[in-house]
């Protein structure tokens, strides 16, 4: 529902595509026809429309159909608007002008979700009656009946067992919860023959929580003579019950408040940036955190992966556990499954005492894995056995453990590739690319550097830093990081320390005169070659690659784009060797 109808057309014809069927309206009386008419799955809704409005919308559909999710679109600067409709009920927001709908598909497509996991509650709920019938007719819990003074005169063997004799002429207020009091329900005038009444109650006598379905039993006259009442221990669904819902409830006060705060703001917990791309990820990090599912974070060395995962961690409700962070990449493959799964004492040669592994030390935490795509093949089948439930022992012991850890993983290379080549397990893929989250290189938003800038040179004493210059700023604008935002933290940081703008050891002097590559070389001399001066030129490239990537071949072989065969022969010809 919008009035605008450049995006009403846009926003049908896009969903349309991927296979939904769209009804649209341009103002809210005729889309509350259609909702009426068409009982649809999702609501979108614009907030200010004629006749009646997008709150007027909202409130009508949460009262007629609860379940039924409505995500809000609002002009820019109306966050007010938009926080009364999140406490109206709706389950998310997008500002205008909308420049990616790809985002509001994905929203789309978590609220469906949520939407589909309530209705499969509720039908649990309907349900439970019917499994209540099937407990009587196998004389499960207990069962009996009661005359108007709530003397019992009939018990099911398991009520005669909990009591331990015959209970009939007893009171059964006295025998289930040593209360003096009447249960409430057989005090209750309301129910009538074929029209159960239905409590849920908790026991004074131990804390427990029952469901309770009392039936009455009425004489020739239609008035009550007994109930037949069932009840049920339901303590720990009830228990789980109400911690889903304080947890619901919990993260969605939190989702509104960071929801609050975001718009506009060039900052989140550790991470800077105002841009675009980065507001995209501030938005993936806020449901990330809302849920405990798994987080791949994608993102070229130097662009933060560590941050956001962190940030991700801080914002969920496992914050109060440990962030626990492992380089995949630098643990030898034959010490990896000790590391993430531990080892008792004496289970091989060195083992002088247990040792606990990732998977423990991160329990009830947040297990980070940096580098993911560096897991060889053999240890993803037992790490995404243990993660998925079936659990793991501990090198040298019998001991199955099942660890609850939130795996958060990141890499900067393409897993869907390295599933092509047979490099990563498909299922270990599936299992970690629930929710993912892609990191902008520096050089694609660049409007962010001088953010960046800013923040960097606050960790120094002002009267250090030597003055910025014209030349200097466009030099920074100009240049592609390739190594990213670490890159530049250690630029600034040569700045400075040596008082001169230097990237990766290629020196800016204001004073200086630009110098051509051909004087930069032995060639303007002649005192070499040609094919000589390329075989130096190549091998500092070669090695400046190779430091940029902690002498990662398979990383700087990507870096240079070229083949990793390639590289190794050249490594061999230039006599370049890495630790």
């Amino acid at each position: 529902m919008d009035d605008d109808i450049t995006l009403l057309g846009m926003v049908e014809k896009f969903f349309t595509r991927q296979g939904y069927q769209v009804f649209s309206a341009e103002n809210g009386e005729q889309g509350f026809e259609i909702f009426q008419d068409r009982n649809p799955d999702i609501v979108l809704v614009d907030l200010n429309m004629p006749k009646i409005d997008g709150f007027e919308v909202l409130r009508q559909i949460t009262q007629d159909s609860p379940d039924t999710p409505v995500i809000v679109v609002s002009g820019e600067g109306k966050m007010g608007d938009v926080i009364q409709a999140l406490r109206m009920g709706a389950w998310n927001y997008h500002t205008k002008p909308v420049e990616n709908l790809a985002i509001i598909q994905h929203a789309v497509e978590q609220a469906l979700e949520k939407s589909r996991l309530k209705k499969e509650n509720k039908a649990y709920q309907k349900g439970l009656e019917t499994k209540l019938q099937t407990i009587i007719e196998n004389f499960d819990g207990f069962i009996f009946t009661c005359d108007n003074q709530c003397s019992i005169t009939y018990t099911n063997p398991a009520m005669t067992n909990f009591a331990g004799r015959d209970i009939t002429g007893e009171s059964c207020h006295e025998i289930l919860f040593d209360s003096a009091d009447h249960c409430p329900w057989c005090t209750s005038q309301v129910a009538i023959a074929g029209q159960p009444e239905r409590y849920q109650f908790q026991s004074p006598k131990d804390g427990r929580w029952y469901d309770v379905i009392c039936n009455s039993i009425v004489d020739r006259n239609g008035q009550i003579e007994q109930r037949q009442i069932i009840l049920l221990d339901i303590t720990e669904t009830k228990q789980q019950v109400l911690d889903l819902t304080e947890r619901e409830e919990s993260l969605r006060r939190e989702n509104l408040k960071l929801r609050a705060t975001l718009t506009g703001h060039y900052k989140f917990g550790e991470i800077i940036g105002k841009s675009q791309p980065m507001q995209e990820v501030y938005e993936t990090i806020i449901n990330a955190a809302c849920s405990d599912s798994s987080v791949i974070i994608y993102g070229e060395s130097g662009t933060g992966k560590e941050l956001v995962a962190k940030a991700i961690h801080q914002h969920s409700d496992r914050h109060d556990q440990k962030l626990v962070y492992v380089n995949c990449g630098a643990i030898p493959e034959n010490l990896i499954e000790s590391e993430f799964f531990g080892y008792k004492k004496g289970a091989f040669s060195g083992a002088i005492k247990d040792k606990y592994g990732l998977l423990d030390i991160a329990g009830g935490g947040t297990l980070f894995l940096d580098e993911v795509g560096e897991i060889p093949l053999n240890m993803q089948v037992k790490l995404l056995r243990a993660i998925e439930g079936g659990g793991f022992s501990p090198l040298g012991s019998t001991e199955v453990k099942k660890p609850d850890v939130r795996i958060i993983a990141a890499t900067n290379r393409n897993l869907k590739e390295l599933v092509r080549q047979g490099k990563m397990r498909r299922d270990f893929l599936y299992r970690i690319h629930i929710i993912p989250v892609y990191l902008p290189p520096l050089r694609e938003r660049k409007e962010d550097i001088r953010l960046l800038v800013e923040h960097f040179l606050e960790q120094y004493d002002r009267d250090r830093i030597p003055p910025f210059t014209g030349k200097m700023r466009k030099a920074l604008h100009s240049y592609d990081w390739p190594g990213n935002i670490r890159e530049l933290q250690n630029t600034i940081n040569r700045f400075v320390t040596l008082k001169k703008l230097d990237f990766v050891g290629l020196e800016l002097d204001d004073d200086a005169e630009e110098e051509s590559l051909f004087e930069k070389t032995d060639l303007a001399t002649g005192e070499k070659p040609l094919a000589t001066i390329l075989e130096d030129i190549e091998k500092k490239i070669l090695f400046n690659a190779l430091q940029k990537n902690q002498w990662h071949k398979g990383n700087t072989a990507s870096f240079l784009k070229i083949d990793p065969k390639t590289l190794y022969r050249k490594m061999k010809q230039h006599d370049l060797q890495g630790d």
